[in-house]
């Protein structure tokens, strides 16, 4: 009787854990506070989130990229280089790790007193490479950037929920 209940309270917990999301082209990821657009062939798994955001793991066949949806990161420093800049945000190389790019939005974008951001890297967080990153340092890596959108959240087809993981 005990295995029996072990077996289910097993098959209980796989049907509850949240898995990888397989994407079709075009499908939409919410996080807390912004949403990515994921490419054929690409899923999105969480890798890490706290209370002030989450961390998804992309991997397709371009390769694998973070996306981390995080307010208040560091203002552009020495050697930081902005990339691109439309009416809603501005896209920053880092200019000690050209693999990383963080994405600011304007001014009048606040969550909590702090401005909306979203880091985005072809590096694991402690920075060592992916084996193939999709984000490299060069202007490929606009394909990737150009797909987040800070600030939106809804017409999501898989949204992170804290404690869950990505839920329909």
């Amino acid at each position: 009787m005990i295995r029996f209940l072990s077996l289910i309270a097993v098959l209980a917990a796989t049907l509850t854990t949240p898995h990888a999301a397989a994407a079709a082209t075009g499908q939409k990821i919410c996080t807390r506070h912004s949403t990515i657009l994921l490419e054929s062939g690409e899923k999105a798994e969480v890798n890490g989130a706290g209370a002030s955001g989450v961390e998804l793991l992309i991997s397709g066949p371009a390769g694998q990229w973070i996306f981390a949806d995080y307010n208040g990161l560091a203002a552009p420093g020495a050697g930081d280089v902005a990339v691109a800049s439309t009416k809603t945000q501005t896209v920053v190389r880092r200019g000690q790790l050209p693999q990383i790019y963080v994405i600011y939005s304007k001014a009048s974008r606040m969550i909590e007193g702090k401005q909306l951001t979203a880091f985005i890297s072809g590096l694991y967080l402690d920075r060592r490479p992916f084996a193939k990153p999709r984000i490299i340092g060069s202007d490929a890596d606009k394909a990737v950037w150009d797909r987040v959108q800070l600030g939106q959240t809804t017409s999501c087809d898989l949204r992170w929920v804290p404690g869950q993981g990505l839920m329909k």
